[in-house]
């Protein structure tokens, strides 16, 4: 080829005919004519020249421009040369750099955590902060009353425990919103305790149902309402108690309304919240409690009458709380609690109690009047005679006697301490026209004739000691006919007073217990 002639005949040109603009040129030349081939030289030469002097032209033009490129040139490469021997610097710096950046980086690597856990707080800074005051948020609203909004904060500290359990802020939040919901509990256990209506106590039982966990179940929370209930009811009768002693009627009264409206209450509730209460699951032993608590509300009641009762001594006063009992029980009927069958051994005993004082009151101040009597010196015709009676009455063996149950014999007035213990006998047997449960007959028949034996032992043991008396009698103050008219008046004074007392005051008094007060049409036996 024309490059391997010309590299033999000039091996140097070898390098510069290697070049693709000289392979060009040859590859331009060898596709060319002759007559083109011979004018090549020529074209070339002329295409020189005229370069030359585009040069010269350009140098002439241009020659700053070439002196600042040479400066410019010259400056460049020193330089590079400062560059490079920089850059060699920099090189040989960038280990110890490393090294040192690395161990900054080690250095400063806590408190970078620590500069990013707080720009993460700033960050959730509110978010934290409503977390922080759920504790004392959940103590406003149960100080308040809110329970509702105290449940659904416990709930949402419950839920957030149980994403976050390994978060010890979590942990202490759960903790104190934990002593708080006890504090909760507490508070909505003395609701329970206080006088409030079923609306109240049913919101309570639902707050403290609604708790999570249940701090009881439905039995132990029905335990809980029957107690702080009843611990209600029993403060409320304490109260009370003051009256017992002073007025025993009045006490009674008042316990009996208070009982009634309280125990009615509490039984209603607690059918209410837990036994009308729809549930799949109902546990057997709430029926057991109300059965239970029913019982135990009669035993207060009925032994607060067994005590009460017998102090009661008005029998206008028994009656009108007989009524009343008799009220409170067919009230609590509609509920399955009469107690009327349990009233009756009750008033029979206190009417017996009240009529046997009363009799014994009797007696008592018929003897202590009898015994003051007989240690007198005054003839016994001055005191157990009135003054203004007609001395006719002593003349008659026999006195008048009336059949009659309602009015005593009129003879009887003559005979003062005689009409006042026939008086205090009637007045007991009146009161029992209020009240006399047919069962206390002949109790009450043998009560009379218990206390007749009695007041006759001391009238018969004055008679006797004033019949000795009246027969040695000796005055020097007065004649002898005067003595022996005033012994003689003695005498039949002394047995006026027996003959009534046995004749007509004995079975007058029976009778009007038998007749008068019971209304039996029988024949009234004769005591002994």
């Amino acid at each position: 080829s024309l490059i391997e002639l010309i590299s033999a005949s000039d091996p140097s040109a070898a390098a510069t005919l290697a070049t693709p603009a000289a392979q060009s040129y040859l590859s331009y030349i060898s596709s060319l004519d002759l007559p083109s081939l011979l004018q090549e030289p020529i074209q070339l030469t002329s295409e020189s020249s005229t370069i030359t002097n585009e040069l010269t032209g350009l140098c002439q033009r241009e020659y700053r421009t070439f002196l600042s490129v040479h400066k410019t040139t010259t400056s460049l490469s020193s330089s590079l040369d400062s560059l490079d021997s920089s850059l060699t610097s920099l090189l040989d710096a960038l280990p110890a750099l490393e090294t040192q950046c690395r161990s900054f980086a080690d250095q400063t690597k806590s408190l970078q955590a620590s500069r990013q856990r707080a720009n993460l707080v700033l960050e959730q800074s509110d978010k934290l902060l409503d977390i922080l005051e759920i504790p004392q948020l959940l103590d406003t609203c149960v100080r308040n009353g809110h329970y509702q909004e105290a449940l659904d904060l416990s709930a949402h500290a419950t839920s957030l425990l149980k994403r976050f359990p390994s978060v010890q802020v979590v942990r202490d939040v759960a903790a104190e919103v934990d002593a708080t919901m006890r504090q909760m509990l507490i508070q909505l256990l003395h609701v329970l305790r206080e006088p409030a209506k079923l609306p109240t106590l049913f919101k309570a039982i639902n707050f403290l149902r609604r708790m999570q966990p249940p701090p009881l179940s439905e039995p132990e929370l029905a335990l809980a309402f029957l107690t702080s209930r009843m611990s209600m009811l029993s403060a409320v009768l304490h109260a009370l108690e003051p009256e017992r002693s002073t007025d025993p009627a009045r006490y009674v009264r008042k316990y009996v309304d208070a009982f009634r409206e309280g125990a009615y209450d509490i039984l209603t509730q607690y059918t209410t919240i837990f036994l009308e209460r729809p549930s799949a699951n109902k546990s057997p032993e709430l029926q057991d409690y109300l059965t239970s608590f029913s019982h135990h509300l009669l035993s207060t009641l009925i032994g607060t009458l067994e005590t009460s009762l017998p102090l009661v001594e008005d029998a206008s006063a028994l009656s009108s709380l007989l009524t009343q009992l008799s009220y409170c029980s067919a009230s609590f009927a509609r509920i399955g609690l009469d107690f009327r069958a349990l009233l009756a051994p009750l008033f029979e005993q206190a009417v017996l109690s009240a009529t046997r004082r009363s009799l014994r009151s009797a007696d008592a101040a018929f003897s202590t009047f009898l015994a003051s009597a007989g240690k007198s010196t005054r003839p016994p015709s001055t005191f157990l005679f009135a003054s203004d009676a007609s001395d006719s009455l002593l003349d008659t063996h026999t006195p008048v006697h009336t059949s009659s149950t309602q009015n005593p014999p009129v003879y009887l007035a003559s005979l003062p301490p005689i009409a006042t213990y026939l008086n205090s006998q009637l007045t007991t047997l009146n009161s029992l026209r209020l009240l006399a449960p047919s069962a206390l007959l002949s109790p009450l028949l043998e009560a009379l004739d218990n206390s007749l034996c009695e007041s006759s032992s001391a009238l018969l043991a004055f008679c006797r000691s004033s019949w000795t008396t009246v027969t040695r009698r000796t005055s020097f103050e007065v004649d002898d006919s005067e003595r022996e008219k005033q012994r003689e008046k003695d005498k039949k004074v002394l047995l006026l007073v027996g003959r009534a007392w046995v004749d007509d005051l004995g079975p007058f008094l029976r009778a009007g217990l038998v007749k008068g007060v019971y209304g039996r049409e029988g024949e009234v036996e004769e005591s002994d």
